[in-house]
């Protein structure tokens, strides 16, 4: 019976309007059994039914009031019962909640994946029927601004064994008097990954700091400290603390770890120290061939003696044509082969800083879309909903591996 109206001139069913028709009928269906409902939720909180005498009853029924309440069907306008006096509260919703969580789930969500507010707006209209302005949609993401100081303050005690630490630069934007958006100033995004003792990995911490700094650095991972990271040494003899630290070689990060965290053996990134070779070369005419040279010293390496008879042999073949590469690559090479004396089930994962790489790379993305963040307060955001966008895609484990939860 649906059908008349909705013919095509072909004679068949029109499908954009007949899916308009379902559209409109499950909206009108949802209002109608969450009315039904808030109907049977009044008459179970005063213990009586209309016009019903009764010792039992705790009030009486005074009418309704309208409200548009926006669902993944599609915008409500609900008939909603009130009751003289205080206390009833129907659990459809909160007090003066407009939209259902889902919704501004789905905005985290197109906002994660870098959606901007004004396009976030326009997908709700289109997708749910809900007409938002593009500054609701911002206060949908600012309402994440106490989950992120819970984040940045929950306690870390419980067992990191290994920690990966490195820096994302970008640019956010100079508050002026006047109207507009002012210089953008240069940031850096601190972020440190961890592995837990079961073999869970997870985002520890993130920081805005003006750059990378030996006292911003020393003040990002005091931090970490004082909220429960601490050495293995220093964890009470249960062997559950810190036993290692993966960075890229930055010599500020490096003297900010001497100073907080001095026992704690330090990896520096295998694949960071090759790819330095290139600022050092005299003719890069053959960039390649001695980059991929020095790669294959870490190709399948067990032992620090073979690393260092692989050195040998390298330095050897490039010692004349790059004399200025092969010194630096010398130099400090042995902090590139602490991954060695790592549990072997984790020695790839040490070698290199590249469990944080996944998370840069999609705040990398992020950061292309955006340009210049407006406050450092959005790009805090902006991190927060990365993570979180990874995680629910499943890229960290959840659960425990058992063959890896105990030291080897």
């Amino acid at each position: 019976m649906y059908a008349t109206g909705f013919l095509s001139d072909r004679g068949g069913l029109d499908q954009q309007l007949l899916w308009r028709l379902v559209g409109k009928k499950t909206v009108d269906m949802t209002a109608r059994m969450l009315e039904e409902f808030m109907e049977a939720e009044r008459a179970e909180w005063l213990g009586a039914g209309s016009y019903e005498r009764t010792t039992r009853r705790r009030g009486h029924r005074n009418g309704y009031y309208r409200r548009t309440y926006d669902t993944c069907a599609g915008p409500l306008r609900l008939r909603v019962p009130r009751v003289r006096g205080y206390g009833f509260r129907s659990v459809v919703f909160d007090a003066y909640e407009r939209r259902q969580r889902k919704v501004d789930d789905a905005v985290l969500a197109w906002v994660a994946r870098g959606m901007s507010a004004r396009k976030a707006a326009e997908s709700l209209a289109e997708v749910f029927g809900t007409v938002v302005s593009p500054a609701t949609v911002s206060n949908v993401v600012a309402r994440l601004d106490s989950d992120i100081e819970a984040f940045h303050t929950r306690t870390l005690a419980g067992g990191y064994r290994y920690l990966w630490i490195d820096a994302k630069h970008g640019y956010t934007s100079h508050r002026r008097r006047r109207r507009g958006r002012g210089k953008k100033l240069k940031r850096a995004l601190f972020v440190a990954w961890g592995m837990r003792w079961d073999g869970r990995e997870e985002l520890v911490d993130f920081r805005l700091a003006p750059g990378e700094t030996e006292e911003a650095w020393t003040g990002f991972l005091t931090d970490l400290e004082a909220r429960g990271i601490t050495p293995e040494s220093a964890s009470g003899g249960q062997s559950r603390g810190l036993e290692m630290i993966v960075t890229d070689g930055d010599g500020a990060l490096e003297a900010a770890k001497l100073t907080v965290y001095p026992t704690v053996p330090h990896q520096r990134c295998a694949f960071h120290k090759v790819q330095n070779i290139a600022e050092h070369l005299d003719d890069r005419t053959h960039r390649r061939a001695i980059l991929s040279d020095a790669a294959f010293i870490y190709k399948d390496l067990r032992t620090i003696p073979e690393a260092l008879r692989r050195l040998h042999e390298w330095s050897a073949r490039w010692r004349d044509l790059e004399p200025r590469a092969v010194a630096n690559f010398r130099t400090d090479f042995e902090w590139t082969l602490r991954y060695l004396t790592a549990a072997p089930a984790w020695r790839r994962r040490l070698k290199t800083t590249n469990p944080v790489e996944r998370l840069i790379r999609e705040l990398t993305r992020k950061i292309d879309q955006v340009g210049v963040f407006p406050t450092d307060t959005s790009w805090e955001r902006a991190t927060y909903l990365t993570w979180l966008n990874l995680k629910a895609g499943g890229y960290a484990p959840t659960k425990p591996k058992p063959h890896f939860t105990h030291r080897s």
